[in-house]
Protein backbone atom coordinates (compact mmCIF):
# COMPACT_ATOMS: atom_id res chain seq x y z
CA UNK A 1 0.00 0.00 0.00
CA UNK A 2 1.46 3.42 -0.86
CA UNK A 3 3.21 5.35 1.88
CA UNK A 4 0.86 8.33 1.55
CA UNK A 5 -2.26 6.16 1.88
CA UNK A 6 -0.93 4.40 4.96
CA UNK A 7 0.07 7.66 6.60
CA UNK A 8 -3.43 9.04 6.10
CA UNK A 9 -4.98 5.90 7.56
CA UNK A 10 -2.68 6.01 10.57
CA UNK A 11 -3.54 9.66 11.17
CA UNK A 12 -7.25 8.83 11.10
CA UNK A 13 -6.61 6.17 13.71
CA UNK A 14 -4.57 8.45 15.96
CA UNK A 15 -7.41 10.98 16.04
CA UNK A 16 -10.08 8.54 17.26
CA UNK A 17 -11.96 9.95 20.27
CA UNK A 18 -12.30 7.92 23.44
CA UNK A 19 -15.19 8.60 25.79
CA UNK A 20 -13.68 10.08 28.93
CA UNK A 21 -10.57 11.53 27.34
CA UNK A 22 -9.76 15.18 28.02
CA UNK A 23 -6.68 17.02 26.75
CA UNK A 24 -4.73 18.11 29.84
CA UNK A 25 -1.83 19.74 28.06
CA UNK A 26 -1.10 20.12 24.35
CA UNK A 27 0.90 16.88 24.52
CA UNK A 28 -1.16 14.77 26.92
CA UNK A 29 -4.55 13.07 27.06
CA UNK A 30 -6.04 12.51 30.51
CA UNK A 31 -8.69 9.88 31.19
CA UNK A 32 -10.30 10.27 34.62
CA UNK A 33 -11.89 7.17 36.13
CA UNK A 34 -13.67 6.85 39.48
CA UNK A 35 -13.93 3.16 40.24
CA UNK A 36 -15.13 0.81 42.94
CA UNK A 37 -12.77 -1.64 44.68
CA UNK A 38 -13.48 -5.10 43.31
CA UNK A 39 -11.88 -8.48 43.86
CA UNK A 40 -11.41 -10.93 40.99
CA UNK A 41 -14.49 -12.97 40.08
CA UNK A 42 -14.70 -16.63 41.03
CA UNK A 43 -14.07 -18.55 38.92
CA UNK A 44 -11.39 -16.11 37.78
CA UNK A 45 -12.20 -16.51 34.06
CA UNK A 46 -15.95 -16.07 34.40
CA UNK A 47 -15.55 -12.97 32.21
CA UNK A 48 -13.47 -13.02 29.04
CA UNK A 49 -13.24 -10.47 26.22
CA UNK A 50 -13.10 -12.83 23.24
CA UNK A 51 -15.56 -15.64 22.48
CA UNK A 52 -14.64 -18.94 24.10
CA UNK A 53 -14.48 -22.23 22.22
CA UNK A 54 -17.75 -23.34 23.82
CA UNK A 55 -19.44 -20.38 22.09
CA UNK A 56 -17.97 -21.11 18.66
CA UNK A 57 -19.50 -22.70 15.58
CA UNK A 58 -17.98 -23.75 12.26
CA UNK A 59 -18.11 -21.17 9.49
CA UNK A 60 -16.62 -18.02 7.99
CA UNK A 61 -17.36 -14.92 10.11
CA UNK A 62 -16.49 -12.56 7.25
CA UNK A 63 -19.52 -13.68 5.26
CA UNK A 64 -21.70 -12.89 8.28
CA UNK A 65 -20.24 -9.41 8.69
CA UNK A 66 -20.66 -8.64 5.00
CA UNK A 67 -24.27 -9.84 5.18
CA UNK A 68 -24.82 -7.28 7.95
CA UNK A 69 -23.49 -4.59 5.62
CA UNK A 70 -25.70 -5.76 2.75
CA UNK A 71 -28.76 -5.75 5.02
CA UNK A 72 -27.91 -2.24 6.16
CA UNK A 73 -27.50 -0.96 2.58
CA UNK A 74 -30.93 -2.38 1.75
CA UNK A 75 -32.65 -0.29 4.44
CA UNK A 76 -34.01 3.22 4.04
CA UNK A 77 -31.64 4.49 6.70
CA UNK A 78 -28.20 3.32 5.65
CA UNK A 79 -26.57 4.74 8.75
CA UNK A 80 -28.53 2.54 11.15
CA UNK A 81 -28.04 -1.13 11.95
CA UNK A 82 -31.16 -2.85 13.30
CA UNK A 83 -31.21 -5.31 16.18
CA UNK A 84 -31.32 -8.25 13.78
CA UNK A 85 -28.14 -7.07 12.02
CA UNK A 86 -26.31 -6.72 15.34
CA UNK A 87 -27.46 -10.19 16.39
CA UNK A 88 -26.08 -11.47 13.08
CA UNK A 89 -22.77 -9.77 13.94
CA UNK A 90 -22.78 -11.55 17.32
CA UNK A 91 -23.29 -14.87 15.53
CA UNK A 92 -20.61 -14.15 12.91
CA UNK A 93 -18.08 -13.19 15.58
CA UNK A 94 -18.42 -16.71 16.97
CA UNK A 95 -17.54 -18.55 13.74
CA UNK A 96 -14.15 -20.17 13.56
CA UNK A 97 -12.61 -19.82 10.06
CA UNK A 98 -12.15 -16.18 8.95
CA UNK A 99 -11.38 -15.84 5.23
CA UNK A 100 -11.69 -12.53 3.37
CA UNK A 101 -11.47 -14.36 0.01
CA UNK A 102 -9.48 -11.64 -1.76
CA UNK A 103 -6.12 -13.35 -2.19
CA UNK A 104 -6.48 -13.81 -5.95
CA UNK A 105 -7.58 -10.20 -6.46
CA UNK A 106 -4.62 -9.09 -4.35
CA UNK A 107 -2.34 -10.91 -6.79
CA UNK A 108 -3.91 -9.38 -9.89
CA UNK A 109 -5.07 -5.90 -8.88
CA UNK A 110 -2.04 -4.68 -6.94
CA UNK A 111 -2.38 -1.18 -5.56
CA UNK A 112 -5.60 -0.76 -7.57
CA UNK A 113 -7.32 -3.23 -5.24
CA UNK A 114 -10.64 -1.80 -4.06
CA UNK A 115 -11.60 -2.30 -0.42
CA UNK A 116 -15.07 -0.74 -0.06
CA UNK A 117 -16.16 -3.03 2.77
CA UNK A 118 -13.43 -2.06 5.23
CA UNK A 119 -14.74 1.38 6.18
CA UNK A 120 -18.25 -0.05 6.45
CA UNK A 121 -16.93 -2.41 9.11
CA UNK A 122 -16.25 0.65 11.24
CA UNK A 123 -19.90 1.62 10.88
CA UNK A 124 -20.87 -1.78 12.21
CA UNK A 125 -18.47 -1.30 15.13
CA UNK A 126 -20.03 2.09 15.90
CA UNK A 127 -23.50 0.52 16.03
CA UNK A 128 -22.20 -2.17 18.40
CA UNK A 129 -20.59 0.55 20.51
CA UNK A 130 -24.00 2.20 20.93
CA UNK A 131 -25.45 -1.09 22.15
CA UNK A 132 -22.45 -1.63 24.42
CA UNK A 133 -22.97 1.81 26.02
CA UNK A 134 -26.67 1.18 26.56
CA UNK A 135 -25.94 -2.14 28.27
CA UNK A 136 -23.32 -0.48 30.47
CA UNK A 137 -25.72 2.32 31.45
CA UNK A 138 -28.30 -0.29 32.49
CA UNK A 139 -25.58 -2.25 34.35
CA UNK A 140 -26.37 -5.33 32.31
CA UNK A 141 -22.78 -6.47 32.64
CA UNK A 142 -23.19 -9.95 31.13
CA UNK A 143 -24.77 -8.41 28.03
CA UNK A 144 -22.07 -5.75 27.88
CA UNK A 145 -19.33 -8.39 28.02
CA UNK A 146 -21.05 -10.27 25.20
CA UNK A 147 -20.94 -7.14 23.05
CA UNK A 148 -17.30 -6.52 23.99
CA UNK A 149 -16.50 -10.05 22.85
CA UNK A 150 -18.17 -9.40 19.51
CA UNK A 151 -16.28 -6.15 18.96
CA UNK A 152 -12.88 -7.53 19.93
CA UNK A 153 -13.52 -10.62 17.77
CA UNK A 154 -14.28 -8.38 14.77
CA UNK A 155 -11.12 -6.44 15.50
CA UNK A 156 -9.08 -9.63 15.61
CA UNK A 157 -10.67 -10.97 12.43
CA UNK A 158 -9.51 -7.79 10.67
CA UNK A 159 -5.99 -9.06 11.32
CA UNK A 160 -6.82 -11.87 8.87
CA UNK A 161 -7.26 -9.28 6.11
CA UNK A 162 -4.14 -9.42 3.89
CA UNK A 163 -3.61 -5.65 3.83
CA UNK A 164 -2.20 -3.16 6.29
CA UNK A 165 -5.30 -1.01 5.77
CA UNK A 166 -7.34 -3.96 7.07
CA UNK A 167 -5.07 -4.13 10.11
CA UNK A 168 -5.56 -0.42 10.77
CA UNK A 169 -9.33 -0.77 10.60
CA UNK A 170 -9.10 -3.66 13.07
CA UNK A 171 -7.08 -1.53 15.46
CA UNK A 172 -9.58 1.31 15.07
CA UNK A 173 -12.48 -1.04 15.90
CA UNK A 174 -10.70 -2.16 19.07
CA UNK A 175 -10.41 1.47 20.14
CA UNK A 176 -14.13 1.92 19.47
CA UNK A 177 -14.72 -0.88 21.99
CA UNK A 178 -12.39 0.56 24.63
CA UNK A 179 -14.42 3.71 25.33
CA UNK A 180 -17.56 1.90 26.62
CA UNK A 181 -15.30 -0.58 28.38
CA UNK A 182 -13.83 2.32 30.38
CA UNK A 183 -17.35 3.54 31.12
CA UNK A 184 -18.21 0.05 32.36
CA UNK A 185 -15.30 0.05 34.81
CA UNK A 186 -16.78 3.15 36.47
CA UNK A 187 -20.17 1.55 37.06
CA UNK A 188 -20.95 0.37 40.62
CA UNK A 189 -20.84 -3.40 40.75
CA UNK A 190 -18.75 -3.78 37.61
CA UNK A 191 -16.85 -7.09 37.82
CA UNK A 192 -13.08 -6.89 37.88
CA UNK A 193 -11.70 -7.54 34.37
CA UNK A 194 -8.00 -7.87 35.23
CA UNK A 195 -7.83 -11.53 34.18
CA UNK A 196 -10.09 -10.92 31.17
CA UNK A 197 -7.70 -8.22 29.90
CA UNK A 198 -4.67 -10.35 30.77
CA UNK A 199 -6.02 -13.20 28.65
CA UNK A 200 -6.49 -11.10 25.52
CA UNK A 201 -3.90 -12.12 22.90
CA UNK A 202 -1.05 -9.67 22.46
CA UNK A 203 -1.06 -8.18 19.95
CA UNK A 204 -4.81 -8.28 19.57
CA UNK A 205 -4.55 -7.39 15.85
CA UNK A 206 -1.53 -9.14 14.28
CA UNK A 207 0.18 -7.49 11.30
CA UNK A 208 1.75 -10.60 9.76
CA UNK A 209 -0.73 -11.13 6.92
CA UNK A 210 -0.96 -7.41 6.21
CA UNK A 211 2.81 -7.21 5.80
CA UNK A 212 2.85 -10.28 3.55
CA UNK A 213 0.04 -8.74 1.52
CA UNK A 214 2.11 -5.57 1.20
CA UNK A 215 4.89 -7.54 -0.45
CA UNK A 216 2.41 -9.29 -2.72
CA UNK A 217 0.80 -6.02 -3.83
CA UNK A 218 4.09 -4.77 -5.21
CA UNK A 219 4.90 -8.06 -6.94
CA UNK A 220 1.78 -7.57 -9.07
CA UNK A 221 2.90 -4.05 -10.00
CA UNK A 222 6.33 -5.31 -11.13
CA UNK A 223 4.93 -8.32 -12.97
CA UNK A 224 6.07 -7.12 -16.42
CA UNK A 225 9.55 -6.18 -15.23
CA UNK A 226 11.13 -9.51 -16.22
CA UNK A 227 14.54 -10.73 -15.11
CA UNK A 228 14.50 -13.95 -17.15
CA UNK A 229 14.34 -12.62 -20.71
CA UNK A 230 15.35 -9.37 -22.44
CA UNK A 231 12.47 -6.93 -22.91
CA UNK A 232 11.73 -5.56 -26.37
CA UNK A 233 11.59 -1.81 -27.01
CA UNK A 234 7.79 -1.96 -27.10
CA UNK A 235 7.68 -3.93 -23.83
CA UNK A 236 9.92 -1.37 -22.15
CA UNK A 237 7.73 1.46 -23.43
CA UNK A 238 4.59 -0.24 -22.07
CA UNK A 239 6.31 -0.92 -18.75
CA UNK A 240 7.38 2.71 -18.42
CA UNK A 241 3.80 3.86 -19.07
CA UNK A 242 2.60 1.56 -16.25
CA UNK A 243 5.32 2.79 -13.88
CA UNK A 244 4.33 6.39 -14.65
CA UNK A 245 0.76 5.56 -13.69
CA UNK A 246 1.91 4.04 -10.39
CA UNK A 247 4.25 6.96 -9.72
CA UNK A 248 1.33 9.38 -9.92
CA UNK A 249 0.78 8.35 -6.29
CA UNK A 250 4.00 10.17 -5.43
CA UNK A 251 3.07 13.74 -4.55
CA UNK A 252 6.71 14.79 -4.91
CA UNK A 253 7.09 13.41 -8.44
CA UNK A 254 9.26 15.83 -10.39
CA UNK A 255 9.85 13.97 -13.66
CA UNK A 256 8.54 11.02 -15.65
CA UNK A 257 10.18 7.61 -15.68
CA UNK A 258 11.59 8.11 -19.18
CA UNK A 259 13.28 11.36 -18.11
CA UNK A 260 14.57 9.66 -14.95
CA UNK A 261 16.13 6.86 -17.02
CA UNK A 262 17.58 9.22 -19.64
CA UNK A 263 19.35 11.21 -16.94
CA UNK A 264 21.13 8.05 -15.75
CA UNK A 265 21.88 6.70 -19.20
CA UNK A 266 24.25 9.62 -19.62
CA UNK A 267 26.53 7.97 -17.06
CA UNK A 268 27.81 4.61 -18.41
CA UNK A 269 29.50 3.91 -15.05
CA UNK A 270 26.10 4.05 -13.31
CA UNK A 271 24.69 1.50 -15.77
CA UNK A 272 27.72 -0.78 -15.26
CA UNK A 273 27.32 -0.51 -11.49
CA UNK A 274 23.62 -1.38 -11.72
CA UNK A 275 24.42 -4.39 -13.91
CA UNK A 276 27.06 -5.47 -11.38
CA UNK A 277 24.58 -5.25 -8.49
CA UNK A 278 22.14 -7.49 -10.37
CA UNK A 279 24.86 -10.07 -10.98
CA UNK A 280 25.87 -9.92 -7.32
CA UNK A 281 22.22 -10.55 -6.44
CA UNK A 282 22.17 -13.76 -8.47
CA UNK A 283 21.44 -12.81 -12.07
CA UNK A 284 23.79 -14.63 -14.43
CA UNK A 285 26.41 -12.46 -16.07
CA UNK A 286 25.50 -13.79 -19.51
CA UNK A 287 21.83 -12.87 -19.06
CA UNK A 288 22.60 -9.46 -17.59
CA UNK A 289 24.77 -8.67 -20.60
CA UNK A 290 21.79 -9.27 -22.92
CA UNK A 291 19.53 -6.81 -21.11
CA UNK A 292 19.15 -3.26 -22.36
CA UNK A 293 20.36 -0.41 -20.17
CA UNK A 294 16.72 0.56 -19.50
CA UNK A 295 15.88 -2.95 -18.26
CA UNK A 296 19.04 -3.06 -16.13
CA UNK A 297 18.28 0.28 -14.46
CA UNK A 298 14.65 -0.66 -13.78
CA UNK A 299 15.59 -4.06 -12.33
CA UNK A 300 18.23 -2.38 -10.19
CA UNK A 301 15.63 0.07 -8.87
CA UNK A 302 13.24 -2.79 -8.12
CA UNK A 303 16.02 -4.50 -6.14
CA UNK A 304 16.77 -1.21 -4.37
CA UNK A 305 13.09 -0.88 -3.40
CA UNK A 306 13.00 -4.45 -2.06
CA UNK A 307 16.10 -3.81 0.06
CA UNK A 308 14.62 -0.56 1.46
CA UNK A 309 11.29 -2.24 2.16
CA UNK A 310 12.77 -5.20 3.97
CA UNK A 311 14.98 -2.98 6.13
CA UNK A 312 11.70 -1.77 7.62
CA UNK A 313 9.65 -4.98 7.45
CA UNK A 314 12.28 -7.16 9.14
CA UNK A 315 11.78 -5.24 12.40
CA UNK A 316 8.01 -5.42 12.65
CA UNK A 317 7.71 -8.44 14.95
CA UNK A 318 10.10 -6.98 17.49
CA UNK A 319 8.76 -5.15 20.57
CA UNK A 320 7.96 -1.54 19.70
CA UNK A 321 10.74 -0.13 21.90
CA UNK A 322 13.32 -2.37 20.21
CA UNK A 323 12.10 -1.27 16.78
CA UNK A 324 12.64 2.39 17.63
CA UNK A 325 16.07 1.60 19.05
CA UNK A 326 17.18 -0.27 15.92
CA UNK A 327 15.41 1.60 13.15
CA UNK A 328 17.70 4.62 12.89
CA UNK A 329 17.18 6.30 9.51
CA UNK A 330 15.30 3.42 7.85
CA UNK A 331 11.95 5.13 8.44
CA UNK A 332 12.93 7.69 5.82
CA UNK A 333 13.10 6.34 2.25
CA UNK A 334 15.90 7.36 -0.06
CA UNK A 335 15.05 10.45 -2.07
CA UNK A 336 16.71 9.25 -5.27
CA UNK A 337 15.15 5.81 -5.67
CA UNK A 338 12.65 5.44 -8.47
CA UNK A 339 10.32 3.38 -6.27
CA UNK A 340 11.27 4.73 -2.85
CA UNK A 341 7.86 6.32 -2.37
CA UNK A 342 6.33 2.81 -2.43
CA UNK A 343 8.18 1.80 0.73
CA UNK A 344 5.22 1.64 3.12
CA UNK A 345 5.00 3.58 6.37
CA UNK A 346 4.75 0.29 8.25
CA UNK A 347 6.18 1.88 11.38
CA UNK A 348 3.05 4.05 11.56
CA UNK A 349 0.93 0.91 11.58
CA UNK A 350 3.23 -0.73 14.15
CA UNK A 351 2.96 2.36 16.36
CA UNK A 352 -0.84 2.19 16.09
CA UNK A 353 -0.68 -1.48 17.08
CA UNK A 354 1.61 -0.56 19.99
CA UNK A 355 -0.79 2.17 21.06
CA UNK A 356 -3.54 -0.45 21.36
CA UNK A 357 -1.22 -2.76 23.32
CA UNK A 358 -0.40 0.18 25.59
CA UNK A 359 -4.05 1.01 26.21
CA UNK A 360 -4.92 -2.59 27.10
CA UNK A 361 -1.88 -2.67 29.38
CA UNK A 362 -2.98 0.52 31.15
CA UNK A 363 -6.47 -0.90 31.67
CA UNK A 364 -4.89 -4.00 33.23
CA UNK A 365 -3.20 -1.61 35.65
CA UNK A 366 -6.53 0.07 36.44
CA UNK A 367 -8.07 -3.31 37.25
CA UNK A 368 -5.00 -4.29 39.30
CA UNK A 369 -5.55 -1.12 41.34
CA UNK A 370 -9.15 -2.20 41.95
CA UNK A 371 -7.90 -5.60 43.10
CA UNK A 372 -5.48 -3.96 45.52
CA UNK A 373 -8.10 -1.54 46.83
CA UNK A 374 -10.54 -4.41 47.45
CA UNK A 375 -7.97 -6.09 49.70
CA UNK A 376 -6.81 -2.87 51.46
CA UNK A 377 -10.01 -1.12 52.62
CA UNK A 378 -10.29 1.06 49.52
CA UNK A 379 -6.71 2.34 49.59
CA UNK A 380 -4.55 2.61 46.48
CA UNK A 381 -0.94 1.35 46.46
CA UNK A 382 1.94 3.72 47.06
CA UNK A 383 3.90 2.01 44.27
CA UNK A 384 3.19 -0.57 41.59
CA UNK A 385 5.50 -3.08 43.25
CA UNK A 386 2.86 -3.40 45.99
CA UNK A 387 0.31 -4.82 43.54
CA UNK A 388 0.07 -8.62 43.96
CA UNK A 389 -0.54 -9.49 40.27
CA UNK A 390 1.81 -9.28 37.24
CA UNK A 391 1.75 -6.01 35.33
CA UNK A 392 2.82 -5.49 31.70
CA UNK A 393 5.55 -3.06 30.70
CA UNK A 394 4.90 -0.05 28.51
CA UNK A 395 5.32 -1.41 24.95
CA UNK A 396 7.01 1.82 23.85
CA UNK A 397 9.75 1.75 26.49
CA UNK A 398 10.05 -1.89 27.59
CA UNK A 399 9.93 -0.53 31.15
CA UNK A 400 7.14 -0.26 33.76
CA UNK A 401 4.49 2.36 33.19
CA UNK A 402 5.02 5.55 35.17
CA UNK A 403 3.01 5.64 38.37
CA UNK A 404 2.53 8.00 41.25
CA UNK A 405 0.01 8.38 44.06
CA UNK A 406 -1.12 11.90 44.88
CA UNK A 407 -3.51 11.92 47.82
CA UNK A 408 -6.40 9.65 46.87
CA UNK A 409 -5.64 9.68 43.13
CA UNK A 410 -3.37 7.27 41.27
CA UNK A 411 -1.68 8.45 38.09
CA UNK A 412 -0.82 5.89 35.39
CA UNK A 413 1.12 7.34 32.46
CA UNK A 414 2.24 5.86 29.16
CA UNK A 415 5.12 7.07 27.01
CA UNK A 416 5.09 7.96 23.33
CA UNK A 417 7.17 6.22 20.65
CA UNK A 418 9.86 8.08 18.77
CA UNK A 419 8.37 10.62 16.40
CA UNK A 420 5.09 10.92 18.33
CA UNK A 421 6.39 12.94 21.27
CA UNK A 422 4.00 15.83 20.54
CA UNK A 423 0.97 13.67 19.75
CA UNK A 424 -1.44 13.65 22.73
CA UNK A 425 -2.94 10.39 21.44
CA UNK A 426 0.32 8.70 22.43
CA UNK A 427 0.56 10.37 25.85
CA UNK A 428 -2.20 8.59 27.78
CA UNK A 429 -2.59 9.54 31.43
CA UNK A 430 -5.14 7.74 33.59
CA UNK A 431 -6.21 9.44 36.80
CA UNK A 432 -7.82 6.76 38.96
CA UNK A 433 -9.80 7.52 42.10
CA UNK A 434 -11.69 5.13 44.38
CA UNK A 435 -15.41 5.68 44.86
CA UNK A 436 -16.16 6.14 48.55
Amino acid sequence: MPRTLLCCAALVLSSLPAGAEQPATPNETVIRLTVQPMAAPKPALRYLLLPELKEMNPGNPIEGYLRCLVDQDATADRETFGRAALRRADWAARLDKPDWQILLKLKTDGISLLLPDLQKMRSLATALQDRFRAEVALRHFDDAVRTAKTMFAISRHMGEHPTLIGDLVGIAIAFVAISPLEEMLEQPGCPNLYWALTNLPSPLVPLDLGIEGERLLMLSEFHDLRDDVPLTTDQVKKLIAHIDKVRELDRKLDKGTRAWLDARLKDPAAVRAARGRLVADGLSQERAARFSADQVLLLDQKLDYEVERDEVVKLMNLPAWQIDALAGPVWLPKKSGLFSFLVPAIHKVRHAQGRLEQRVGLLRHVEALRLYAAAHHGRLPAKLADVPVPLPDDPFTGKPFRYRLEGATAHLIGSAPRGEEKNPGYHIHYEVSIRK
